[in-house]
């Protein structure tokens, strides 16, 4: 069914239209919520305070065809939320981040995630995010945008300056001095 339509149903208290928003949703909100926190269950309790959020919230979403955008900032700010009142950080001492990288036998590939996540530290919430949402979720301009509420202008200098910042850390090796 169409997501506008599922939409409408859901702002009149179908609980079942409800169900397949989120389905429609359900990988992407958790990958999201674990690439801030880096822990499985905390990534859980996010994206169930995000379900939460948008299903008593549902009612205030103006564009229905922007469900997908409206949820994804919700979690958004979840997860910063999240960030702040735990004092989580993005880390590479997750066992979980390891045995993966150690599985992929790649050394170039676990150098350079390494490398990616320690610089990933130097940002701040706001850069953090937006890079995740254009690299990660493969996002336009214009959705990041929408998400977090900025000009397009905006997010296109976080993106500009955040690439300043991380290259010359990742360029020359400054993380393994």
């Amino acid at each position: 069914m169409d997501i506008a339509k599922l939409v409408k149903k859901a702002k009149k208290g179908d609980d079942e239209s409800f169900e397949q928003l989120i389905g429609s949703v359900r990988q992407k909100l958790y990958r999201t919520a674990y690439a801030y926190v880096r822990n499985e269950q905390d990534a859980l309790d996010v994206y169930q305070e995000t379900i939460y959020t948008a299903y008593i919230s549902i009612k205030t979403l103006k564009k229905p065809e922007s469900f997908s955008s409206w949820i994804t900032k919700i979690l958004v700010f979840k997860s910063i939320d999240f960030i702040r009142k735990e004092s989580h950080h993005f880390t590479t001492d997750n066992e979980e981040i390891f045995t993966e990288l150690i599985a992929s036998e790649n050394v170039d590939f676990i150098m350079h995630s390494m490398d990616l996540s320690e610089a990933f530290k130097f940002l701040n919430p706001t850069v953090k995010t937006i890079i995740l949402l254009r690299y990660y979720h493969d996002l336009s301009i214009k959705e990041i945008a929408t998400i977090m509420n900025y000009p397009e202008g905006t997010v296109k200098s976080h993106l500009n300056r955040a690439k300043k910042e991380l290259r010359p850390i990742l360029k020359e090796g400054y993380l393994y001095e």
